[in-house]
């Protein structure tokens, strides 16, 4: 045999003892107390995966949660943008005008009167021949274009474009004078210069404004001469809204209404059924998108199901096995299953907003439950998304089902009063007390991780100092049978001596 040393070992040669037996026996007594902690290692190392499956699935309700809160990641403010109420748009001529809308959208019909809309400005030049357009601008002579386009009260302020091509050098061609705007480093984008071949003896240079609106009016000024026919003026968009006329320099319009983008691609069409031709406004309206929203809640309480449904494994009892989960009464999964209740159950009320329909504050109300706004608590704590209840919700008051779950910031004396910065809104909490538990580094379940760890290191030491004291073990008892051999080789020696002896 070989021990676990890897020494070789003979049994039984003189005693005629199965050594190996013995000695894989007596060894086998003593790995007893290692089996032992191997077992209990393997049982702490399936709870830490468990507890780290607990924590994906309270990641996952955390960030569900926070599709809902209109909080900004670290959750001290108002998210930039909204993120849960979601808008359609639409319109009754997209050839005019369409419509998009987000964070501040107030969903109805709006009437819409494109006037006109906002065009760039153009220049060209005189017809050139092929060989003409090599020397359009001779040496000395130069031209120079500008834009009314900077914005003094921007931070930094913005020059406007101001472009100068000389011929320093020589003679300039066409695509010579193209190329230095093209490339200039005072354009920046602001004009587009182009080589328009009408025919192979008619040549011009064109420059456009790539901008909109009257600030972006060509002004060309120099050597190289212009033919009027191809000069566009600059205009700004013209609408008429709510009876208002309103001009702009874009055809995007997204200053007028707040969450609301008008995009102009039309003048009006007009009712030429009168004496005088009347423009025809046209209808864009702006609605939320509830397939939307519902969507964002069924995959909160998907979630949210999920992380109970887990939980409740961990304490259901298996008759047949007479058995729990491995980490059944487990304090955590204790504690992690009550907040989830009681948010859930809770009721909810803003001071600083008591006109809100689904968290009424009248009357000393407690609040109002998620019920309110469609999230239904069914038998056994799971949660459902109730849309006919939803959808009336959105119809009534869709920033109040936003704020419902948003919360909403509460104006303290003290602005470093971490704990009185918000009325708690119902996903807003959620996310906040989720925080506290699968937060990196120091949340409650990154600390149970380590406390899993030590564990895990200690039985590893424990292992490592048994196994050694096992090897030293049975080297012990392999010299000591060893040594048994040995004698009783000898004492059979003696015995055949005398026996000869006596013969």
């Amino acid at each position: 045999m070989v021990s676990s040393l890897g020494r070789p070992t003979f049994g039984g040669l003189a005693t005629g003892l199965d050594t190996s037996a013995l000695l894989e026996g007596l060894l086998a007594i003593e790995r007893q107390p290692l089996s032992r902690i191997r077992a209990r290692r393997a049982e702490i190392d399936n709870q830490r995966g468990l507890m780290r499956q607990l924590n994906t699935r309270l990641v996952a309700l955390r960030e569900a949660a926070q599709k809902l809160d209109n909080r900004n990641s670290a959750g001290t403010g108002a998210a930039t943008s909204e993120e849960f109420l979601r808008y359609s748009g639409s319109s009754t001529n997209e050839d005019v005008v369409t419509v998009s809308a987000g964070t501040g959208a107030a969903p109805g019909d709006i009437d819409v009167i494109v006037n006109a809309l906002a065009t760039s400005s153009r220049e060209g030049s005189i017809s050139y021949t092929a060989q003409a357009a090599s020397t359009a601008l001779l040496a000395g002579q130069s031209l120079t274009i500008d834009l009314p386009n900077g914005d003094p009260n921007a931070v930094p302020p913005v020059a406007p474009t101001s472009i100068t091509v000389t011929a320093t050098a020589g003679d300039l061609s066409l695509e010579n004078i193209r190329d230095q705007i093209n490339t200039s480093a005072d354009n920046v984008g602001a004009v587009r210069a182009d080589i328009l071949r009408v025919a192979d003896d008619d040549l011009r240079l064109v420059l456009t404004s790539t901008g909109t609106g009257t600030s972006n009016q060509l002004s060309v000024t120099g050597d190289l001469a212009l033919d009027p026919a191809l000069s566009q003026t600059a205009t700004n968009a013209s609408i008429n809204i709510f009876g208002q006329d309103v001009s702009r320099d874009t055809n995007v319009i997204d200053d007028l209404l707040a969450g609301i983008t008008l995009r102009l691609e039309g003048p009006s069409e007009q009712d030429t059924s009168g004496p005088t031709p009347v423009p025809i406004p046209e209808t864009v309206t702006v609605a939320v998108d509830t397939e939307e929203v519902a969507g964002a809640l069924e995959e909160f309480t998907k979630a949210y199901n999920d992380v109970m449904s887990f939980i409740e494994s961990q304490f259901s009892y298996n008759e047949a096995t007479e058995t729990s989960g491995p980490l059944a009464g487990d304090f955590t999964l204790r504690r992690v299953q009550s907040q989830l209740r009681a948010i859930v159950s809770s009721g909810y009320s803003f001071e600083q907003s008591p006109g809100n329909p689904f968290a009424p504050t009248a009357g000393g109300s407690v609040g109002g439950s998620i019920s309110n706004i469609g999230i239904e608590l069914e038998a056994g704590g799971r949660l459902s998304v109730n849309r006919e209840k939803l959808d009336e919700a959105l119809a009534l008051d869709p920033r109040a089902v936003s704020e419902f779950l948003s919360g909403r910031d509460r104006l303290t004396a003290d602005p470093n009063d971490a704990n009185d910065f918000y009325d708690e809104g119902f996903a807003q909490r959620i996310t906040v007390e989720l925080d506290e538990l699968v937060r990196s580094g120091d949340g409650a379940l990154a600390e149970r991780d380590r406390a899993f760890a030590d564990r895990l290191r200690d039985f590893d030491d424990s292992i490592e100092r048994f196994e050694t004291r096992l090897a030293q073990r049975e080297e012990s008892l392999i010299l000591r049978f060893s040594e048994l051999e040995r004698i009783v080789a000898g004492l059979q020696s003696q015995q055949g001596f005398l026996t000869g002896i006596g013969q």
